[in-house]
């Protein structure tokens, strides 16, 4: 199936899923809505469950890339990076309004168990890049705390997120993005400063998909590679110099992917980069195995 009949699917599916609801939509529906016969979808997509998993990674995956390009740009500034990445979040809800809309009104019941274990296992994906941003930004004595921030940041963007996509409250994003920063610099200021302040959150209660290993995305494309490519860099270890390479490689390949004409020498330097990196030579290995790569290294 082509990238763009497989987004054309999913558009689909994503305006169906907030007009009726995912309990109340069918793969019928679906097949009517991107003009196609059910059985054609039906060999493109077992059920819907399969289909809305195929959304939550496609829309996971790019916010995480772009996370990870901003925390990468901004290294000098890490307090102004994680603003970026407020805002970032807010302005990803807000065009995928509909996805959204259906998620906060929809019975958390209708979805299968695979489901919520994989939204799960995505949340976990965010809530330790954030972890690690606010070590950056609060220094290593937030580290007991951390995690709970990360929740507290997630309760204040889906608040707003409900006062802006259902209730159509206008904010300015920009500025809510600092009004959050400054709330959670206060969070950070006033638990680091008090001694007798213990986390509430630890290994020894961590909800469940915080402690299992996350799954890889379902298929191979240049997308998810990159995506697993900074996973697997979180998971390195490396310091200094040697991890800032590492991740400036995968930032440059991921930018030259994406632009109206890749430069041939780009591609194949920071391929050759990342192959180097016993640790990464695999998925880079994949990456560059892909179709629409090959050509840049031939």
């Amino acid at each position: 199936m082509s990238i763009d009949r497989k987004q054309e699917i999913m558009d689909a599916a994503i305006h169906i899923f907030a007009r009726k609801g995912f309990n109340g939509s069918t793969m019928q529906d679906i097949a009517e809505g991107c003009g196609m016969s059910k059985a054609t979808l039906y060999q493109h997509y077992k059920s819907k469950d399969q289909l809305l998993l195929s959304i939550f990674h496609m829309i996971n995956d790019r916010l995480y890339v772009k996370l990870q390009a901003s925390m990468n740009r901004e290294h000098g500034d890490s307090a102004d990076s994680l603003r970026q990445q407020i805002e970032l979040q807010l302005r990803e809800s807000l065009a995928n309004r509909d996805l959204i809309r259906m998620l906060i009104t929809e019975n958390p019941n209708a979805y299968t168990e695979e489901v919520v274990k994989a939204s799960g296992s995505m949340r976990a994906r965010m809530i330790r890049h954030f972890e690690q941003m606010f070590k950056q930004v609060y220094g290593p004595e937030i580290e007991p705390y951390a995690v709970e921030l990360v929740f507290s940041m997630f309760a204040l963007l889906e608040q707003f997120s409900v006062l802006i996509i259902l209730e159509n409250v206008a904010i300015d994003i920009t500025e809510l993005s600092r009004y959050i920063l400054k709330l959670l610099g206060y969070m950070a200021e006033g638990l680091m400063g008090d001694n007798g302040v213990k986390p509430i959150l630890g290994v020894h209660n961590y909800p469940e998909y915080l402690l299992c290993e996350m799954p890889e995305p379902e298929t191979d494309n240049v997308e998810n590679l990159i995506c697993r490519l900074y996973r697997k860099a979180d998971c390195l270890g490396e310091s200094g110099k040697k991890e800032q390479d590492i991740r400036n490689s995968i930032l440059m390949l991921d930018h030259e992917l994406k632009s109206s004409s890749p430069r041939r020498i780009i591609v194949q330097g920071m391929l050759h980069n990342l192959l180097q990196v016993g640790a990464l030579s695999e998925l880079a290995g994949r990456l560059a195995a892909l179709p629409g790569i090959k050509r840049y290294l031939d």
